[in-house]
Parts: structure tokens; C-alpha cells; sequence
């Protein structure tokens, strides 16, 4: 209760005692009032800027309390720096103070934060230029032991299994075994737990194992929804699912696994561009499937004259449709 009367009710009165004077035509210390507002919330908003949070839009809802500070501030200030009672004029200079702090505080934060900000991106940069040198390393490996990548990847890897930069440039490898990616898919940093169940060597088991015992698995929709392995049934309970993870469809659209009914409710619903010309390389299209594209874009043809799902759509017929006509 008090929070919201803070957030609301104290920007309310501040725009009563504004109303007020400005009814009353008492204009003075109202412009350094609301200068006082402003720079309390340019201040706020460039700090709010400065962070990379996800959550950082909840900045918005302090502001209007920021700006009643501030213009409180303001307004003591401008009535009161000239008054003939010292108490008032000391109590303008306080405000002033206050005001002066208040925007300090708001731009050290937003320094504070850009300073974070440049040793994160320092690290990240340290980090990355050490997985490309890994990279570097295992591809120069691989090509000297011909016939024994896999062999060499495995040993290679399981003697570095705390080395997170080597696993990472390991993991996208071709050559990965599918047991060591089991193991990798266990890992409880996501990232590597992530690039394991991305390799197309990725067993079926182990995916559906992540899926169901990961204690955050929104972070592996996308590439359970994109992997050819992810079983049938994983891919049609995640289909249904609600959506927590925006734009899946594409990813079921183009992965052939993914279960008939999927597709052809797809085939049905779909209007992104992106989602059908998927769905129109999946080696699952079937003629049903491609009649329900053409219905659909002829529905749209007058405002989609360029799409060029349209001609793919009549390369594909003669070859899927067996001589059949979309109707």
C-alpha cells in the first residue's frame, strides 16, 4: 500500500500543489519547479540506459516519484532562495543540495553500471577469442588424426571436461560421440548444456531426458523444436505447450520430425512468410499439406503479390501432388 501510494499518490499531489498555484497565478519558483522535475528524470532515464537488465523497464515506474522529488525540490528553491526569513532561504539551499545529490546519485549509478558493463564486455571478448583459438586447435587436430576424430574428441574432452571455452568450441563439432554429448547435456551451465543437445549427433533419449528434467527447459524449446532427432511426441506436447518462447513455428515448420498433425496444422494457420517457405523445404511435405499453402496464399495474393512462396508453391505440385490440382 504504501509503495503504490509513493508511485501514485505523491505525483498526484504534486500536480494538485502545480494546479493550485498555477490557479492561483503565484508563478513563482513553478519554471524551476518543473526544470528541477526534468533533470530529476533526464538523470534517472540516462542511468536506466546505461544497465542491461531485463528487467530494467521497472525504472519507468519510479519516474513520476523522481520527478515529484525533484519538483518539490524545485519549487522550495525558487520560492524561497529570495525570502526575507533565513530559515526558508537555508531550507532553498538545502533543496538545491538535495536536488544536486539527486541527480548525483543517478548519474554515479549509471557510471557505476558502464564500468560493469566494459569488464563484462572484456571478459565476454577474453572468453570468446579463447574459444576461437580452441577452435583453432581441435580443427587442427582433427584433420592430423584421420579416421580417429571421434576417438580423438572424446579423450580430448573428457580431460577437459572443467575447461568451458574447449567445450564450447568442441561441442558444434560433427565428430562429437553421442554418449559424451549425453554426459555434456547434464552439464548445469546452460550454455554447455545447450551447445550438447544443439550437435546433430544428439541422441533422441537425451534430448527428451533434457526436456523433462531440466529445471528451466523455455531456455531449450528452440533447439529441441529445430533438432531432428527431438522424438515426435516431444515435438507435438511442445507444440501445444503455451507459449513462453516467441517464433517456434518456424523451427517446427522446417523439421522433419516433427509429427503430421504439427505440420499440417501449420500448413492450415500460417501466414509468416518464414514459416511457410520452411514448412515448403520440409522433406515431410506432403499434397494435402501444399494445397493448404496455396489456399492460403491465394487468400492473400492481391497483398502479397511478391511472395515468393507463391512460385515455390508451383515448382512443388507436379513433384508432391502426383498430378493432383490444388483447388
Amino acid at each position: 500500500m504504501i509503495f503504490f501510494l509513493a508511485i501514485f499518490g505523491a505525483p498526484i499531489a504534486y500536480a494538485v500543489v502545480l494546479l493550485t498555484l498555477a490557479v492561483r497565478r503565484e508563478w513563482r519558483g513553478l519554471a524551476v519547479s518543473l526544470l528541477f522535475a526534468a533533470a530529476a528524470v533526464m538523470s534517472a532515464v540516462w542511468a536506466m540506459d546505461q544497465s542491461r537488465s531485463s528487467t530494467r523497464g521497472l525504472a519507468f515506474l519510479g519516474f513520476p516519484l523522481m520527478a515529484t522529488v525533484g519538483g518539490f525540490l524545485g519549487l522550495a528553491f525558487g520560492r524561497y532562495i529570495t525570502s526575507s526569513d533565513v530559515s526558508r532561504r537555508i531550507g532553498a539551499w538545502l533543496g538545491l543540495a538535495a536536488m544536486l545529490a539527486l541527480i548525483w546519485f543517478n548519474i554515479s549509478g549509471g557510471f557505476k553500471e558502464k564500468t560493469k558493463n566494459s569488464a563484462r564486455d572484456a571478459t565476454q571478448a577474453a572468453f570468446s577469442a579463447e574459444i576461437r583459438r580452441d577452435r583453432d586447435t581441435i580443427t587442427a587436430a582433427l584433420k592430423a588424426n584421420p579416421g580417429h576424430e571421434r576417438a580423438w574428441l572424446d579423450s580430448s574432452v573428457r580431460t577437459r571436461m572443467t575447461d568451458n571455452a574447449f567445450l564450447l568450441a568442441a561441442l558444434p563439432n560433427d565428430s562429437m560421440p553421442p554418449g559424451l554429448l549425453d554426459t555434456l547435456a547434464n552439464s548445469t551451465d546452460l550454455n554447455i548444456a545447450l551447445e550438447a543437445i544443439r550437435n546433430k549427433n544428439t541422441r533422441a533419449e537425451t534430448l527428451e531426458r533434457v526436456y523433462r528434467t531440466k529445471t528451466y527447459p523455455d531456455y531449450f524449446f528452440q533447439a529441441l523444436a529445430a533438432h531432428h532427432n527431438t522424438p515426435p511426441s516431444v515435438l507435438l506436447e511442445l507444440y501445444r505447450k503455451p507459449r513462453t518462447i516467441m517464433m517456434l513455428d518456424i523451427w517446427f515448420a522446417g523439421n522433419p520430425s516433427s509429427p503430421r498433425e504439427v505440420l499440417d496444422q501449420l500448413s492450415r494457420t500460417a501466414t509468416d512468410r518464414s514459416i511457410i517457405a520452411a514448412l515448403l523445404e520440409n522433406p515431410s511435405l506432403d499434397c494435402g499439406m501444399l494445397t493448404n499453402v496455396a489456399k492460403t496464399l491465394m487468400k492473400t495474393q492481391n497483398r502479397d503479390a511478391d511472395n515468393p512462396n507463391v512460385a515455390r508453391v508451383a515448382e512443388l505440385v507436379p513433384t508432391h501432388c502426383s498430378g493432383k490440382a490444388t483447388q
